[in-house]
């Protein structure tokens, strides 16, 4: 094998300023350049540079080159040419070639030989067809006697394609609507609340935009590559004119912040309702959105019984009837309006007054061509003649520079002015009288409520930085567009009160204006291709049921968690975690039971409580993972397959922010031992469950495509997701894989502006008709939509909710609007689940908050944690607490510390900071300790979510609560610790790797021994 080309002393300087927020912008060195390095090999091999996307993090968008030796990787380097990366390959991203030569990496399948439970679960080699078989009989067994909801599937991050086929395997092959994602607590709250607000995922802020102000509400970006990649997050906020950070500590780029928001946590929607007042109370509202694209003018009757239509969900496709009190035609005495209505009245024409000529007037929210319009209008789509060029003055010299179409805001025509305030009365077909008022006057009573000096009541924040900063980011610097959105994180999806948080940000950016403008929400990129649905490692189930035989429709009422959160039966995207795990349990009160399933990219460290769901996973009766290592979560397999890393797999990347890029992993080397990609172990288990690799069964057109070709059925399923338009597929211009990954050597990352300037490079695409896009929500670009306004019931921006109002009618925990009338269609604001205003009495045994989750530069969640170089610089976990408090416990520098909550303890090491608040800690997530050889790999030792409440949820979305929750600190010492011994130890009383200069990391070098390898050879 060539030698590793990147030193550690250069791996360490990358860590370095990865840490200080600094850009590695590197050049496109001759190859030559590789013999400079005085530890580099003396030979005379050929070096090849293959241009790819990295996946040391979840990002995988960041442009790199990948150097090639002998058939192995020798180096990583960023790509300059990638505009979003710009040449910055961080630490994570050079680090995990140590993953693909690991020497304890899986490189074969192997069945577990001893019982659950043993420290050793008695691995041995089989192969892949005993596996596959092995899993078929298992989980059709289970199915057969339990049904089909009795499994799950459960998966994370994905590997390229990962989390996509993992989902897939429960629709397609166990036939259940049991999908697990990590998705429920990273992104998905926020596509959750999008969709109930204006469109799936655009919540998504196009940061790239180079705003003028830039405003990152919690997540700390500059040491993780999230949404957007670090290196354009930091230059964004350094060349902002007002960079404004919203987070309960100091983050390393809020230093620079011109103002810092040190927020109470959990209480997010606060602080967006007091912007939202203040926005109202100084003017400085987008009137012509409010009034056009959003549901604000339309008329809430609170004492009428809702009433409704029935139509198939989005996500699902299956019937769902909405009820609102939202006045429509269907409700109303025809003597009310001057128009002649029809038979009982259309329930999708929403009235409105127009107080312009005093008159009653509809919008008809007709999802179809031509059906979508104010009464009168006659909807055209404007020639693209008619959008003015955006201003690409602040942006980079690079890709990026690529300029987008920007639409006025169209005019009523024929003209009017609906009301947005007053009461009206209203008849309904009953023959009884009530008064109507408009959504937007209920809002701005509700608004009174948060002004500035009760914001900063609740929030702790000071009062004037309420106010400056809400002022500068509303106040326009040009009267043609909002100056940005908000970019806001995964924090605000984890105090229990996910929905309401995610909604109240998305309303201050509606009432500025800045839905699908230039920085403000636009959304997940459209491109070429999707960003990989659920189904499309089965070529062909973009366009025939077919491959849907094992999941009948009708089995989705029976996902878990359907009767805690009706609402997952509406965005039908995930099944509950937390009760999965219940009915794993066999809890006698579940209305079935779960029995197996699968695990692949993801763990059950990720949300609800940790422990519970180990405990849970034990008691299956069949269970299979696809990992790259033994995890904790593999200690409880029966079954483990080895997937490839991203070196050795071909893939997509269309950008999953609003960053616009499209790019490609490209196969670099082959994988080691038996590895298969996941969407190829996939599609050949497939056959095994009965299911054949074609949409149609009596032509299997796959499997004869394989024959013709010689290439790989992943291969296959990848050209029909770039290239198949006709039949579901992409529309990218290319013939063949080989041929698209040619061009992205030459060309580098893809700016979809410029490939799709009509949808894509198009901003305001409400007023285009090109934004009513059914899910998934990246699908490809080449569409003639021609519909306007958004994907919600009423086609509008909902200020209220249509959605939230059907499931829950009553509004029983929402705010008294009106006498009696209570309401949770408004975004509303609500405690934490576990915030100490809520529950006092919790706090005085438990008298520190703790929040978590900060990103680490060298980690990924639970990744990473057995790459020496990796593990060197950050061997232990860190418990951030201020000195004053630390003094106050006794705690200094370094201690080993307990941190304890009603529901568990863990330990971690003490972290002195000053960028957080007294008596409020904040402690690292998903540790655990692969040298230690026993099942559960120490998960329990420092995985803060041991510690959590797993009943704290979001009513909605079913979200858990894993920060702000009450805990107490105090010093591990050895009497209070295992072993007598502060530092956790395994089982066998073996310490943990806690210590860099630990010798066991050099067995962890490539070409080491490794600590606890496998011993399977060819």
């Amino acid at each position: 094998m060539g030698k590793l080309n990147m030193t550690r002393r250069s791996f360490v300087k990358s860590v370095a300023a990865s840490a200080a927020a600094a850009a590695l912008v590197g050049s496109a060195a001759p190859i030559t350049a590789l013999a400079e390095n005085e530890n580099a090999a003396t030979t005379e091999s050929t070096v090849t540079r293959i241009r790819s996307c990295c996946r040391g993090c979840g990002k995988v968008e960041c442009g790199v080159w990948v150097y090639v030796q002998d058939g192995k990787v020798i180096r990583s380097e960023g790509d300059p040419d990638c505009y979003l990366t710009m040449g910055n390959h961080c630490a994570k991203g050079q680090a995990s070639i140590q993953a693909a030569y690991h020497p304890d990496r899986i490189k074969y399948p192997m069945k577990r030989t001893n019982p659950k439970g043993d420290d050793d679960p008695g691995w041995v080699r089989i192969s892949w067809d005993e596996a596959y078989q092995t899993i078929a009989d298992n989980i059709l067994e289970i199915t057969e006697k339990y049904g089909r909801e009795s499994t799950f599937s459960w998966c994370g991050t994905g590997r390229q394609w990962c989390m996509q086929s993992d989902a897939g395997m429960a629709l397609l092959l166990f036939g259940s609507p049991n999908i697990v994602a990590a998705y429920q607590v990273c992104k998905g709250p926020r596509h959750f609340s999008s969709r109930i607000d204006n469109m799936q995922a655009w919540s998504w802020n196009e940061v790239i935009n180079h705003s003028t102000k830039f405003v990152q509400w919690a997540t700390e970006q500059s040491q993780s590559n999230y949404d957007d990649a670090a290196r354009t997050v930091v230059d964004v906020a350094r060349c902002a004119d007002a960079f404004i950070s919203i987070d309960p500590r100091q983050t390393n780029l809020g230093r620079t912040a011109k103002y810092w928001l040190p927020i109470r946590p959990g209480t997010d929607s606060a602080l967006a309702l007091g912007w939202c007042h203040l926005i109202l109370e100084n003017d400085l509202c987008d009137y012509q959105f409010i009034k056009r694209w959003s549901n604000a003018p339309f008329i809430v009757v609170p004492d009428m019984d809702a009433t409704g239509y029935t139509e198939a969900v989005l996500n699902g496709g299956y019937p769902y009837t909405y009820q609102t009190r939202l006045l429509t035609e269907a409700d109303i005495d025809p003597e009310m309006v001057d128009w002649e209505i029809e038979g009982d009245g259309d329930p999708q024409r929403y009235l409105v007054y127009d107080q312009l000529n005093e008159r009653w007037t509809y919008w008809q929210a007709h999802p179809e061509v031509g059906g979508a319009h104010w009464e009168g209008e006659d909807w055209q789509r404007p020639d693209i003649s008619e959008a003015w060029d955006q201003d690409l003055s602040r942006l980079r010299d690079d890709e990026s520079k690529k300029p987008g179409h920007i639409f006025d805001l169209s005019e009523f025509n024929p003209l009017i002015d609906p009301a947005l305030h007053g009461e009206f009365e209203v008849k309904l077909k009953d023959g009884t009288t009530h008064t109507g008022r408009p959504v937007w006057d209920l809002w701005a009573d509700y608004l009174e409520g948060f002004t500035p000096d009760v914001v900063a009541d609740i929030t702790g924040v000071d009062e004037n930085l309420i106010v400056d900063s809400c002022l500068e980011w509303a106040t326009r610097d040009d009267p043609r567009l909002p100056n940005s959105g908000i970019n806001y994180g995964l924090a605000i999806e984890h105090h229990g009160n996910s929905t309401q948080n995610c909604r109240a940000i998305m309303a201050a950016c509606a009432m500025v204006g800045a839905i699908d403008t230039p920085g403000g929400q636009r959304g997940a990129t459209v491109g070429w291709t999707t960003q990989s649905g659920p189904t499309s490692m089965y070529p062909g189930s973009d366009f025939s049921p077919l491959p849907f035989s094992r999941f009948p429709m009708d089995i989705y009422h029976r996902i878990a968690g359907y009767e805690k959160f009706p609402m997952l039966y509406w965005y039908a995207v995930w099944a509950d975690a937390n009760t999965v795990m219940e009915y794993a349990h066999r809890d006698g009160n579940a209305p079935y039971e779960v029995h197996g399933g699968m695990i692949g990219s993801g763990d059950h460290m990720n949300m609800a409580n940790a422990s519970y769901n180990w405990e849970a996973l034990n008691m299956l009766d069949f269970l299979f993972e696809a990992n790259l290592w033994h995890s904790p979560t593999s200690g409880a397999a029966d079954i483990l397959l080895p997937v490839s890393h991203w070196t050795e797999m071909n893939a997509t990347r269309i950008a999953q922010g609003s960053g616009g890029s499209f790019s490609l992993c490209v196969r670099a080397v082959d994988p080691p031992g038996e590895v298969k990609s996941d969407p190829l172990y996939f599609m050949e288990l497939a056959p095994y469950f009965g299911v054949n690799s074609s949409g149609d069964p009596d032509d299997p057109y796959w499997l004869k495509k394989k024959e013709e070709t010689g290439k790989d059925l992943d291969i296959l399923a990848l050209e029909h997701e770039c290239f198949n338009y006709e039949m579901g597929g992409g529309c990218a211009p290319y013939e063949s894989w080989e041929e698209f990954a040619q061009a992205y050597q030459e060309h580098g990352t893809w700016n979809m502006k410029e490939v799709f300037p009509t949808d894509w490079g198009v901003y305001r695409r409400y007023e285009y008709g090109q934004a009513y896009r059914k899910p998934p929500h990246q699908k490809p670009a080449l569409l003639d939509i021609n519909i306007p306004g958004f994907t919600t019931p009423t086609m509008k921006h909902e200020f209220w909710s249509t959605a939230i109002e059907s499931h829950f009618p009553n509004g029983s925990d929402g705010p008294e609007i009106l006498p009696g009338f209570h309401t949770e269609a408004l975004p509303y604001y609500v405690e934490g689940i576990h915030s100490e205003r809520r529950d006092p009495e919790l706090y005085k045994e438990y008298p520190i908050l703790c929040i978590t989750g900060r990103r680490i530069p060298v980690y990924f969640h639970s990744e990473h944690r057995q790459l020496p170089w990796c593990r060197e610089l950050w061997p232990v976990p860190r418990m951030e607490i201020n000195p004053v408090t630390a003094k106050e416990l006794g705690l200094e520098q370094g201690d080993w510390a307990w941190i304890e909550s009603p529901w568990g303890k863990v330990r971690q090491t003490v972290d002195l900071y000053y960028g957080i608040r007294p008596n409020m800690i904040n402690a690292e997530h998903q540790w655990w300790y692969p040298e230690l050889a026993q099942a559960d790999k120490g998960f329990q030792l420092s995985c803060i979510n041991c510690i959590v409440d797993r009943t704290a949820q979001d009513k909605y979305n079913g979200s858990s609560t894993v920060r702000g929750y009450p805990v107490k600190v105090y010093k591990a010492t050895p009497e209070n610790s295992p072993f007598g011994n502060p530092v956790p130890c395994g089982n066998d009383g073996t310490e943990i790797i806690h210590d860099s200069s630990d010798p066991r990391l050099k067995l962890w070098v490539i070409g080491g021994e490794g600590i606890n390898p496998d011993h399977f050879e060819d």
